[in-house]
């Protein structure tokens, strides 16, 4: 990839994911902002997925993610770390690792100020690693047991480096949204649309998940998931989507 002096236009697949995240945020400005009902705690969660499939073609896929949330009155901290393994006829066809950590400083009842920084090391996508970190200012349209919607919008700093050697650096708009919806008791919903805009790359990521319950802290996860980068090297796609299904343990 070479240096430009000129914005990149966006793909037509990175330009849905960005109105889809635009049209999150619109709707929640047409939404009346709620008290924050949930107080200071600690949640977490680890789930395993595994896909295997045997006969003419030989694949296996694992999927892990841990995710842990800490809050008090003041602040609300964020983590998050996911690894995929894929493997078609014993040669390896995906690995992925992401470490992700996000922190909130409650500044009015419904806003926030936040910090956050992400670490991407995708061996398939043409780059060696990414790591961005960014600040900015976010905002609860609800932040109940029942309804979790905030936005948020930021600016701040990317690396890319490549496969090849080559590096490059960038300033970025950072834009993301989150929500969980507790369905019933046993059922719930969440999705998530973050985007990293910068002149030369701009990198987008969505995230939908159905989670029930079986017994106790035991929970099935069905979840759709789609990572678009705007340019990518010769020979490597856009976009990358993953469908999977997990068994979750929530402390």
């Amino acid at each position: 990839m070479t240096q430009s002096e000129t914005v990149t236009p966006l793909s037509s697949g990175n330009r849905k994911l960005l109105a889809a995240g635009l049209g999150a945020m619109l709707i929640g400005l047409a939404m009346p902002g709620y008290a924050q009902d949930r107080g200071p705690g600690s949640e977490g969660s680890a789930s395993l997925g595994y896909v295997g499939t045997s006969g003419n073609t030989d694949t296996q896929t694992f999927e892990t993610q841990l995710r842990y949330t800490l809050r008090t009155t003041e602040w609300v901290h964020n983590l998050g770390l996911q690894a995929l393994l894929a493997e078609q006829d014993s040669i390896s066809s995906g690995e992925r690792y992401v470490l992700e950590g996000k922190s909130d400083f409650r500044v009015g009842e419904n806003s926030y100020f936040f910090g956050k920084g992400n670490y991407t090391d995708d061996r398939f996508t043409g780059y060696d690693y990414q790591v961005s970190a960014a600040t900015g200012y976010g905002y609860y349209w609800s932040n109940t047991d029942e309804l979790l919607l905030e936005t948020f919008a930021g600016a701040g700093y990317r690396q890319n480096a490549f496969v090849d050697g080559g590096e490059e650096g960038e300033v970025m708009l950072s834009l993301g949204q989150n929500l969980e919806w507790a369905i019933t008791n046993m059922t719930s919903l969440t999705q998530s649309l973050s985007s990293e805009i910068g002149e030369d790359l701009t990198s987008s990521r969505f995230e939908i998940g159905l989670i029930s319950n079986i017994i106790g802290e035991i929970s099935t996860k069905i979840a759709f998931q789609a990572r678009h980068l705007s340019e990518v090297p010769a020979g490597r796609k856009n976009t990358d989507t993953q469908t999977s299904i997990s068994l979750v343990y929530q402390f």
